[in-house]
């Protein structure tokens, strides 16, 4: 079975972890593209399925990311690292910085962001990306997604095990990254 994976950090591949990853645990079972990068909002979710032939492929996952991640094109704060240079902007990125980039973005989430509105254009993405993938696709999210796009009611949201199993791996420990793996593979069987 041929599998691509589309999303965030939490199904980012990495080689050098000290445990293998959900993402990693699937590959020795599959054949697996994964296209997740570190740090990326819905809008280029979308974009790594769009750009991507998806009749290659005998399954899809995609992991979905918060609604609260603006695009941004290139993110200066994060220039360095090899795994965040698709990154888009989080609150939490620049909250603690004061360089003028990290000041304006405060100053655009004080002022300007608008949450209401940040979930609406992030559902109306999750209706794009759901056109544009095929039924066989397994919609995944690691965040709390109360209220968010539901994807024909097939969403497994693992929320609860992130809080109960956090760690560096895909933000999941050992036992955590165990469960998705197993949790997804009963469903590709």
């Amino acid at each position: 079975m041929k599998i691509a994976i589309f999303g965030d950090s939490f199904g980012a591949k990495k080689d050098d972890d000290p445990f293998p990853s959900w993402v990693n645990l699937l590959g020795t079972r599959y054949h697996v593209d994964n296209y997740c990068q570190c740090g990326v909002s819905e809008y280029k979710i979308l974009q790594q399925v769009k750009n991507t032939n998806l009749t290659l492929y005998d399954q899809i996952i995609i992991t979905h990311t918060s609604p609260y991640r603006v695009f941004v094109k290139h993110h200066p704060v994060h220039t360095d690292s090899l795994y965040h240079t698709n990154c888009d902007i989080l609150f939490t990125d620049i909250e603690s910085r004061n360089d003028e980039f990290s000041v304006a973005c405060k100053l655009y989430f004080k002022h300007i962001f608008d949450e209401s509105y940040a979930c609406d254009i992030h559902n109306l993405i999750c209706f794009e990306i759901e056109k544009q993938v095929p039924n066989k696709t397994i919609h995944v999210t690691h965040f709390d997604y109360s209220g968010l796009y539901s994807f024909n009611n097939s969403l497994i949201n693992f929320y609860s095990t992130w809080k109960k199993h956090k760690g560096t791996v895909n933000h999941y420990n050992e036992k955590g990254n165990q469960y998705i793996f197993n949790k997804l593979v009963s469903i590709l069987s």
